[in-house]
């Protein structure tokens, strides 16, 4: 079940124009979740699009956003749905934070990789 919801998510996140996705696995390595993906959009209208959309899919799956705050207007949305956790930025904040040495560097395995630019 978790493949068809972790397909569905990248899809949507594909169709509403956000790039740069990466998908990792964590098993073993993070107490929090075993997916993470890493997103980047244009805008913060794209990003509370992608927000919007991606809360409205999960609860397809009877999985709820555990963090409801609206607090993301600095150009970071992480949306945390147990097991798995999205986080969507603007591209200077992404570079910022860089999540993606911090994965690589835990042992997490990338699954996904849209490569869009």
């Amino acid at each position: 079940m978790e493949e068809k919801i972790l397909k569905e998510i990248i899809s949507e996140m594909e169709r509403l124009k956000l790039y740069n996705i990466l998908q990792y696995y964590s098993k073993g390595h993070s107490i929090i979740a075993d997916y993470f993906i890493v997103s980047t959009a244009e805008s913060l209208m794209q990003i509370e699009a992608a927000r919007n959309k991606l809360i409205e899919l999960m609860e397809k799956y009877f999985l709820y956003l555990k963090n409801p705050l609206e607090e993301w207007h600095d150009g970071w949305c992480l949306m945390d749905f147990g097991n798995i956790i999205v986080h969507v930025f603007l591209e200077e904040v992404r570079n910022f934070y860089n999540l993606e040495s911090l994965f690589e560097g835990a042992g997490f395995e990338l699954l996904t990789n849209t490569n869009k630019t």
